[in-house]
């Protein structure tokens, strides 16, 4: 993994670019008075765990076939009733 060393001048001066760095995979090491005072580094994504996310899914099959869309408080004449009541939470 790549490391940058910048002054806090710079990092101020450039968070932008400093943040597309980071982005990329880098380590960005800030200084300040010729001492290290910041390291910022990516944020570690969480892998999806495929195995559960399959499961579930296959749990989940066949529920949707007992939603009746015509009793949806989404359709009609009152949906704006209701959006204007569940708003209020």
């Amino acid at each position: 993994m790549n490391t940058i060393k910048i002054s806090a001048t710079h990092a101020r001066n450039n968070f932008f670019e400093v943040l597309g760095w980071v982005e990329s995979g880098k380590n960005v090491i800030v200084e300040k008075d010729k001492k290290e005072i910041a390291v910022i580094i990516p944020k570690k994504t969480q892998k999806t765990d495929l195995k559960g996310l399959k499961k579930l899914m296959s749990e989940l099959h066949g529920v949707e076939k007992d939603f009746d869309l015509s009793k949806s408080p989404l359709r009609g004449k009152r949906s704006k009733k209701w959006l204007e009541k569940i708003r209020s939470y």
